[in-house]
């Protein structure tokens, strides 16, 4: 008869199996599908690879736990990456980090034939890694919150980052202390528990399946969508004018326009204007509103004659882009192509190469 911690970690692993096939045959952004199964069934080889009983019991699925317990933490970081609909890193980092993985995980199945220095300096490179991605998730959990309009999502946010990210976190941390010896039985059951009230509320949210977890962002939505002002109460139809307004004057111009600044210059709570872009206008980001005026007036810009020798990087500066980078990422993700790219479309080759 298994132990009360094995039969927590059964019923634990059969409710991430359960959460982990939700994610995988729901609707909707199909890097949040894959982001929340993958991170599931990583946390399943965690719970299998921890403990010695189910590692005796079912030796052949070792290697495969191993492998999904040691991604635990790119697992996390994929999952808030999607969920939050923050922008991919570039593409050496990813790299860098499967290769960190997988090479973790070939040590770990070359087993006695490496030194010890070999398998400890190993250890310590994974953990310090794993630490810099889950970093790396809880800086997007906290710096996306501000320019997200989804009030569900916002609260999701919190609980993400204070429970979930911060176990893996102190996980990571204490095996990292022990260095490999074993952890004393109060600290393994502890986690355990941890791990099943986690897995419990985290559940919650996830298994209704709420829209504003699972919908396809349509955050580059254009503005000259008509929003009808007999849908809206007369309250939101003041604000909807004045807001219109304002975008109009060019206030979607200033570098680093927060929803706040834009909330307090219209003299109306913040939560009323979330309300009015998201709920009313359809966006999910304010950054994405933001963009919807930003890059039409870049289309503009980029097609006028008389601008082609102005450089694409001070058209996005004076667009409110603090740098090149957001200016030509925000531009393909609305139109499928880079700012020169339209350019030579509308001014041809000559010009355009000509900035």
């Amino acid at each position: 008869m298994p132990s009360p911690e094995t039969a927590i970690r059964l019923i634990v692993i059969g409710q991430e199996v359960l959460i982990a096939a939700v994610f995988l045959f729901s609707r909707g952004d199909r890097a949040t599908r894959c982001g929340g199964s993958l991170l599931m069934l990583s946390l399943v080889g965690y719970l299998f690879v921890s403990d010695d009983t189910l590692r005796n019991l079912l030796p052949q699925l070792l290697p495969l736990a191993v492998l999904l317990a040691l991604i635990v933490p790119y697992c996390l970081w994929l999952f808030a990456r999607a969920i939050f609909e923050s922008d991919w890193p570039p593409s050496s980092l990813i790299v860098i980090a499967a290769a960190i993985a997988i090479a973790s995980w070939i040590i770990y199945l070359a087993g006695e034939t490496l030194s010890t220095a070999w398998s400890t300096a190993a250890n310590g490179t994974m953990h310090v890694a794993a630490l810099l991605v889950v970093a790396h998730a809880l800086w997007l959990t906290v710096n996306g919150r501000p320019d997200d309009l989804l009030e569900n999502r916002r609260s999701f946010r919190l609980l993400f980052l204070v429970l979930v990210s911060v176990q893996v976190a102190a996980v990571l941390v204490v095996e990292l202390a022990f260095s490999g010896r074993p952890l004393p039985g109060w600290l393994e059951l502890s986690n355990v528990i941890i791990i099943a009230l986690l897995t419990l509320g985290f559940a919650t949210p996830m298994l209704r399946l709420n829209p504003e977890f699972f919908a396809i962002a349509t955050g580059t939505r254009t503005v000259k969508v008509p929003l009808g002002e007999e849908s809206l109460g007369a309250a939101e139809r003041v604000l909807h004018v004045a807001l219109l307004k304002l975008m109009q004057d060019g206030v979607y111009r200033e570098t680093g326009l927060t929803i706040k600044a834009l909330a307090a210059r219209l003299s109306y709570p913040e939560h009323q204007l979330r309300r009015l872009i998201n709920g009313r206008m359809g966006f999910r980001n304010f950054s994405a509103f933001l963009n919807s005026y930003r890059i039409e007036e870049a289309k503009r810009r980029l097609a006028d004659p008389a601008l082609a020798r102005l450089p694409v990087l001070s058209i996005a500066l004076d667009l409110g882009y603090a740098s090149l980078g957001p200016f030509n990422r925000a531009f393909k993700q609305a139109t499928g192509r880079t700012p020169t790219d339209h350019r030579r479309q509308h001014l041809g080759q000559a010009r355009a190469d000509s900035e």
